[in-house]
């Protein structure tokens, strides 16, 4: 047994990991639209990764494409100044997980209050629901590619 406290003690902040949990638990072990009957098996393959920038401990989500050409890199984290839940959304391919110092951001991120999607504290699930959703027009969008 553990304390509660020490519990996912990863650095991340406690929303961030609510909204990780809500997305494993959306996702499940795939987009739904990525189902490959033949195979028996989801061909999207998300993968997850700490962000970390100074007081901003979160995840980033990665998914890319089934021919690996595009990437879709969503990063959550609870806002140093607002507390509410913020995520930037870009694509960019990688070789390892992107970092605060790897990212190529582009039109978003030019300051700390330009996030592609924010929710209020504690709005955990619309976060997730809004990353899910992100993922599964990514996906459907770039399946065929």
């Amino acid at each position: 047994m553990t304390k509660l406290q020490n519990y996912f003690n990863d650095g991340a902040n406690a929303q961030a990991q609510a909204v990780l949990c809500m997305l494993k638990y959306n996702i499940g072990y795939g987009i739904e639209e990525s189902w490959n009957g033949q195979e028996r098996k989801y061909d999207s393959d998300i993968q997850v990764s700490m962000w970390e920038n100074c007081r901003e401990q979160g995840y980033v989500v990665i998914m890319r494409s089934k021919n690996y050409q595009k990437q879709l890199n969503i990063a959550f984290f609870e806002h140093r100044n607002t507390d509410d839940i913020c995520a930037v959304k870009w694509e960019q391919v990688t070789i390892n997980a992107p970092t605060i110092e790897s990212a190529e951001f582009g039109d978003v991120y030019k300051d700390k209050y330009d996030v592609s999607h924010d929710v209020g504290y504690g709005a955990i699930s619309e976060m997730a629901n809004w990353i899910t959703d992100e993922l599964t027009k990514f996906w459907v969008e770039n399946s065929k590619l």
